[in-house]
C-alpha cells in the first residue's frame, strides 16, 4: 500500500488515498465518458480530504445515488461516491498529483455503463 496525494486543478480540493494502485476502471456511461475519469474504488477508512470541503459541490442524476464531487472554482471531477457502493470513494486517478497514468503499469478495465443495469450483474471491482 502507498499513500498517494490529489487535487482539483486549482488545488483547492485536496486529498490523499492509501491503497496498492494496480487496477482502474473506465465507464462509458454518459458523464464518466465526458468527464474522461478513469475510477480506483478505495473504502472510506482510506481516503481523506485534506482541504477544500468548502470548494466542493455535488452533482447527482438518474438514481440520484451516486455522488459526483467536483470543484466549484475549476470544474474538476477528484471523486465520486458511485452508485454500485455509496459508502465507498472513486477516485479519479487522473486527478492524483505525482501519478502518471500512461506511464503506470495498471490494469483498466472496462465497465459498460451505458448499460448499466445489465453490466454491473457481472462485473468485478
Amino acid at each position: 500500500m502507498k499513500t498517494y496525494k490529489g487535487s482539483c486543478h486549482c488545488g483547492q480540493v485536496q486529498f490523499e488515498v492509501v491503497t496498492g494502485l494496480t487496477k482502474a476502471t473506465e465507464c462509458n456511461c454518459s458523464i464518466c465518458t465526458k468527464k474522461g475519469a478513469l475510477h480506483h474504488r478505495v473504502p472510506p477508512e482510506r481516503f481523506k480530504l485534506l482541504s477544500g470541503q468548502a470548494a466542493l459541490s455535488q452533482y447527482q442524476f438518474g438514481s440520484k445515488t451516486a455522488i459526483h464531487w467536483f470543484c466549484k472554482h475549476c470544474g474538476i471531477h477528484p471523486f465520486s461516491n458511485p452508485r454500485a457502493a455509496p459508502d465507498m470513494y472513486s477516485v479519479n486517478i487522473r486527478c492524483l498529483d505525482d501519478f502518471e497514468t500512461e506511464k503506470a503499469n495498471i490494469e483498466i478495465k472496462t465497465f459498460d455503463g451505458r448499460n448499466w443495469e445489465e453490466a454491473i450483474k457481472t462485473f468485478k471491482f
